[in-house]
């Protein structure tokens, strides 16, 4: 056994028993890590014990390599981020930056990838308003980039022509775009110059001041993570951001 001090990001948490909790890290030396919180959930007193979803912090453990789930010594957070529990749209962003990494990450250390999900989660907490969609998919598209996925925007995947002006698919398979010689009648969603223009700069980590359709924004990024990063199954967090900005029926 070996005590481990480190940084660490609380991605998700549920209950083992009634004083104990299973913690899921994301950490800057040991990559994702499952940890078992004995007596974390009796009588933290006021304040909290400082284990709330997406806060970061150091982290100990006692690691024995022989286990699934690591002991946990001590959490002290430092960037609590409980401001992201006051708006559905921030949470569930932050929800969606923690599925991603859930999702792809192992146990090797990224610290690439540890920098893009806490500089993620702070511009969240900053976010308000209908700046917080966009936000949420710059930063899970900068993840996508870190893990590996980015997709290819510059020209037809087919046949390498630049698109200009011109409609074009989305291939989800090949992971990019194909202009509509090389697409399939019934292919991927169409995209017009604009909004590849904006997908481009949320790849760039800039978030336009004025997105247009956000809604068709994240059901792109919800159907490219399936494919590409999450093993053919949806992110349940997406899906909810996708359902939130579900228009109001007409009575």
């Amino acid at each position: 056994m070996s005590l481990v001090t480190t940084r660490a990001v609380l991605l998700r948490s549920h209950p083992y028993s009634e004083t104990s909790q299973v913690l899921r890290f994301y950490t800057e030396s040991m990559g994702a890590v499952g940890v078992m919180g004995r007596g974390v959930r009796a009588g933290s007193g006021k304040g909290g014990n400082g284990l709330d979803s997406f806060a970061e912090g150091t982290l100990t453990l006692i690691v024995k390599s022989t286990r699934d789930l690591q002991t946990l010594k001590d959490f002290v957070p430092t960037r609590p981020r409980r401001a992201l529990a006051a708006d559905v749209r921030r949470f569930g962003g932050a929800a969606v930056l923690a599925e991603l990494v859930l999702r792809h990450a192992g146990e090797e250390a990224s610290p690439p990838l540890f920098d893009a999900l806490s500089e993620g989660l702070d511009r969240l907490v900053a976010s308000s308003g209908d700046a917080v969609v966009p936000t949420v998919l710059q930063e899970a598209w900068r993840l996508v980039g870190v893990l590996g996925y980015r997709p290819a925007l510059d020209g037809c995947v087919a046949c390498g022509s630049p698109l200009g002006d011109d409609l074009a698919r989305f291939d989800l398979g090949a992971g990019g775009l194909r202009c509509l010689r090389c697409s399939p009648a019934h292919g991927g969603p169409r995209l017009g110059p604009r909004a590849r223009a904006q997908l481009a700069a949320l790849l760039d980590g800039e978030a336009p001041a004025v997105l247009e359709r956000p809604r068709a924004h994240l059901r792109l990024l919800s159907d490219f993570v399936t494919w590409h990063v999450a093993g053919g199954r949806p992110l349940p967090s997406l899906q909810f951001l996708v359902d939130l900005m579900e228009p109001p029926s007409v009575a």
